[in-house]
């Protein structure tokens, strides 16, 4: 089903009322605002004293020209129109998208609506909706067109337009942009504009070695397609670099800027779902820089599960997964990720003493709202303390976002009619020295997901070169080489011309003893992929190794060129520069 018509339905679903003369008593959505609506003297209310303060704050920003909202709800007119819609999406809290629950969590640019705002909407409907004297209305707000920061110090923008079929599955699309950049800078916050409605949700990354241009000239349309991009495609830190509709642009915390390098390329992967027509998409990142050296560095906590098998009519299937972390930290925002059957999503710490600490809930999860919450204040928690997700999933025909009709069995899956369950956490360790330790603990947990999801791929096809070579990846960090030995074996032969797996295969030889092959290994590596540093500074060791110097450095030089600033290149140049040098 498209975006756009499960949006309507959504919302046509909830406009069934033609009038509302009963107010409703609501929870607080802050502590400060009232939890009740004490109801106004009958036939008070008016749109320019008491809703266009409401519409303005809460609903014009995405709803007005070149927004995200389908219609503008600026003017009376425009309100009067759906006066009634209007009242019954925010009485059920639909409207303004919001999902988080209160009390679970305290989070900065909350767009709540309070019981006192939803039941004065509520009133003036059922009365009538008066327009009132024009000269109670406010001045209109002003609104920050294009930018949300204001204009970025560098615009980074796609070359050329990709168009997007009208029909077919989703489309996961890597676009790459070079960074025209002379030198490093450091980013305090960034905004990327998706440039195009048919984008669901994008994330970013950066490649340093540039290795993602092989794949966007092998394909004849701008970008590549895929889930998977090659590992030098990194997100900087621990940051959530990711773009959704409605998205508020965070101006950046203090001394958590990040790097961003010369000579390198951007890479966003968007996931774009068909409309009906075709659609032209041409982003663009914004970067606003700053002279601020970083004083720490946050790192990404991921949740996560592959075991989703949800039986057709379940209407509340559970999902679970946990981390401890091993170092005293704050968590600095939250980002949630499910599909159309997902229910209640929460997330909580337990404490070394047992107490619980709630980080989240969402009690009705939207896929077309999802996005990343930054906390008010950081949320301490001290060494030993787990994190935990658990999320519940409806596959029956009481949920009206369900794609399938009637629901079938769903597994896993990156298909919106799949399913998938991830809690993120970005987690700032208290000491910078305490950042190695956490980001060692994580690796084991990385290292057992890597291994699950590989697993589930290959059981749908025990040739998929790409898990084969994530399990020897995995094997590797688990200090298993025979094992990790004839994962690269197998996927080198699933796929002979995969240049990552020809280089992993050639290390493991090299470990094993065998420095021929792995000589071998290397080169058809770097025939397939000329720009490969990695395989260059091998197959330069190896050289080395074999006393053939000016081979060596041809190759190390090649990774400074590829990499410029490549530390383990630099220090093998002055090993065969001390090997050169005549003995006294």
């Amino acid at each position: 089903m498209k975006k756009t018509a499960k949006l309507t339905i959504s919302i046509s679903s909830l406009v069934i009322v033609a009038g509302i003369a009963a107010m409703v008593v609501v929870k607080s959505r802050t502590s400060r605002a009232p939890d009740h609506y004490a109801p106004r003297p009958p036939g008070t209310l008016t749109f320019a004293r008491d809703i266009a303060p409401i519409v303005h704050l809460h609903c014009s920003g995405c709803h007005r020209p070149g927004q995200s909202g389908p219609f503008e709800l600026i003017r009376y007119a425009d309100v009067k129109k759906r006066a009634t819609q209007i009242a019954e999406v925010t009485g059920r809290r639909f409207m303004p998208p919001w999902l988080p629950e209160p009390g679970h969590g305290d989070f900065a640019n909350e767009r709540r609506l309070n019981a006192e705002q939803i039941g004065v909407i509520q009133q003036w409907v059922a009365e009538g909706a008066a327009e009132g004297d024009a000269k109670d209305l406010p001045p209109l707000p002003h609104w920050t067109e294009g930018w949300q920061l204001g204009p970025p110090d560098l615009v980074v923008t796609m070359a050329q337009p990709y168009i997007l079929s009208a029909e077919g599955k989703d489309v996961y699309r890597n676009f790459v942009m070079p960074v025209p950049l002379t030198e490093r800078r450091l980013v305090r916050a960034f905004e990327i504009q998706p440039g195009g409605k048919a984008v669901h949700h994008a994330f970013l990354r950066v490649d340093r070695a540039r290795q993602c241009r092989r794949l966007d000239a092998q394909d004849p349309e701008p970008g590549f397609d895929g889930m998977n991009t090659p590992g030098t495609a990194e997100n900087p830190g621990g940051f959530f670099m990711s773009w959704q509709p409605g998205k508020l642009v965070s101006p950046g915390l203090k001394g958590l800027s990040w790097v961003l390098e010369k000579n390198c390329d951007l890479i966003l992967q968007v996931h774009l779902q068909p409309s009906g027509k075709p659609e032209p998409i041409q982003a663009s990142v914004g970067f606003y820089f700053t002279d601020e050296p970083p004083t720490n560095t946050p790192i990404k906590i991921g949740l996560s599960t592959y075991a989703i098998a949800i039986p057709a009519g379940a209407t509340n299937y559970a999902v679970r997964d946990t981390f401890v972390l091993p170092v005293d930290a704050d968590i600095l925002a939250v980002l949630p990720h499910a599909h159309y059957l997902g229910k209640e999503l929460s997330g909580f710490a337990t404490l070394p003493d047992g107490t619980t600490k709630p980080l989240l809930l969402i009690k009705d999860w939207d896929f077309n709202w999802q996005g990343d919450y930054q906390y008010a204040r950081p949320i301490f928690l001290p060494k030993g303390s787990t994190l935990a997700m658990r999320f519940t999933y409806d596959n029956s025909t009481n949920n009206v976002r369900n794609p399938n009709h009637p629901p079938r069995d769903v597994g896993y899956g990156p298909q919106t009619t799949d399913e998938m369950g991830e809690l993120w956490f970005q987690v700032l360790p208290h000491k910078l020295n305490d950042l190695a330790p956490l980001q060692r603990s994580y690796q084991f947990k990385v290292v057992e997901q890597t291994i699950a999801y590989s697993e589930l791929r290959l059981r749908g096809n025990p040739r998929d070169a790409y898990s084969l070579n994530q399990l020897g990846k995995a094997m590797t960090l688990l200090g298993r080489p025979r094992d990790a030995l004839e994962y690269f074996r197998r996927a080198v032969e699933c796929a002979p011309d995969f240049d990552e797996a020809r280089y992993h295969f050639g290390l493991m030889l090299a470990e094993h003893g065998k420095v021929a092959e792995a000589r071998s290994e290397y080169e058809t590596a770097l025939r397939l992929n000329p720009d490969y540093f990695k395989a260059h500074n091998n197959l330069g060791l190896i050289y080395l190794q074999q006393g053939q110097l000016a081979e060596a450095v041809a190759h190390f030089q090649e990774v400074l060129r590829l990499n410029p600033g490549d530390a383990i290149a630099s220090d093998n140049l002055e090993r065969v520069a001390r090997a050169m040098a005549p003995r006294r």
